[in-house]
């Protein structure tokens, strides 16, 4: 298994990343080709201090990468549908909390890193207090986005030929697989933040794990369709509905039940590598908190 993550190195990290990601926010604002040039060196920064994070990692996945997916599957435990969030979700999602995922130790480190030291930015509000509309400041922890950028920068050193791909875009009419260059790379639009903007006609699930990493990322190579849920952000049907029928093969029989055995849930941390969660019951407190 992987060793964690090394804490200063990932300090340094987050720190890069925090800057270029406000740099970007502060970019929709920027006119000069010289601004915008700024900010995407930042990116390009970070994501070599992302490398050197990983390069334990990297080298510990080396040794199962040429492994199917399939393969490496079985061994999985898959997660923790005793354990619930809020409500019946352990219910509602149960097989696709207990979907088996490949990889799941690499995943649960960098969604572990993500969740304890995310990128932090300011986001400001505008409120009415005492009549009157006041500016504020609040702070937003970009966990998602996070873990993203650390399975890009994996996939990158890999020379795009990581099993593990970060919201790889695929059009939501055809299924098919919007391709970069090299074909096993994700087309990105953003020219400065790279998950964003994407195709209106498009979805992304958070992470796609194929079966053979030597070939494209197109729905009949994707052994797993990985939706990541961080605390207080919460499943939805509607969202698995939707990458149920992205994962449907367009002909033969039972296509809903191939599409549903593609797609899995991981809430981070419950769905972790090496989290004794199975017999914690739930906060009432915390959960009636996190309904409002």
């Amino acid at each position: 298994m992987p060793g964690p993550v090394a804490p200063v190195a990932a300090s340094a990290l987050i720190a890069a990343a925090y800057r270029a990601y406000r740099g970007y926010q502060a970019g929709h604002a920027a006119n000069s080709a010289a601004d915008m040039a700024s900010l995407a060196r930042d990116i390009v920064d970070h994501q070599n201090r992302i490398k050197q994070v990983l390069r334990e990692a990297l080298e510990a996945m080396s040794r199962e990468i040429e492994i199917k997916s399939s393969t490496l599957a079985v061994v999985d435990r898959g997660g923790n549908s005793t354990v619930s969030r809020r409500g019946d979700e352990n219910l509602i999602f149960k097989e696709y909390i207990e979907r088996k995922v490949p990889f799941r130790p690499v995943i649960s480190q960098v969604c572990n890193a993500a969740l304890q030291m995310p990128i932090k930015v300011p986001r400001r509000l505008r409120k009415k207090i005492a009549g009157e509309l006041v500016d504020t400041t609040i702070e937003i922890a970009l966990k998602q986005t996070t873990a993203s950028l650390l399975f890009e920068a994996v996939d990158e050193v890999l020379d795009w030929r990581s099993p593990l791909k970060a919201e790889p875009n695929y059009n939501k009419n055809s299924s098919k697989a919007l391709l970069g260059d090299p074909p096993t790379r994700p087309k990105r639009f953003g020219k400065v933040f790279p998950f964003w903007p994407r195709p209106w006609e498009s979805l992304a699930p958070d992470l796609v794990v194929v079966e053979y990493r030597q070939e494209p990322f197109e729905t009949e190579n994707v052994f797993a369709a990985v939706e990541i849920k961080f605390p207080r952000d919460w499943a939805k049907q509607q969202q698995m509905k939707q990458y149920v029928r992205l994962m449907m093969p367009k002909t033969g029989i039972n296509r809903e039940k191939i599409g549903k055995e593609k797609v899995a849930l991981l809430r981070v941390p419950e769905d972790c590598v090496g989290l004794e969660t199975d017999n914690k019951k739930p906060n009432r407190r915390e959960d009636n908190g996190r309904r409002r």
